[in-house]
């Protein structure tokens, strides 16, 4: 799986954000809080069947150089 398109990518997202009209709120929010120490992320995946996976990170200082260049995307 190569580099998507970006006008894919673009088509795709708007679709998704339509579906999910709250994705791109949160997303925003973040961005506009930004990220510091201590800060947790925290992520949940839950199938249908019930399996379930987590995790989650502190957020130390060495992240935040990586999470800044995240943010730009």
């Amino acid at each position: 799986m190569g580099i998507p398109n970006p006008f894919a990518l673009k088509d795709a997202w708007n679709k998704f954000s339509q579906t999910h009209p709250k994705v791109p709120g949160f997303i925003d929010d973040v961005k506009n809080k930004g990220f510091c120490e201590g800060q947790e992320i925290a992520i949940a995946i839950r199938y249908p069947d019930g399996t379930e996976y987590k995790t989650g990170i502190r957020v130390r200082a060495e992240d935040l150089k990586l999470l800044e260049m995240l943010k730009g995307l």
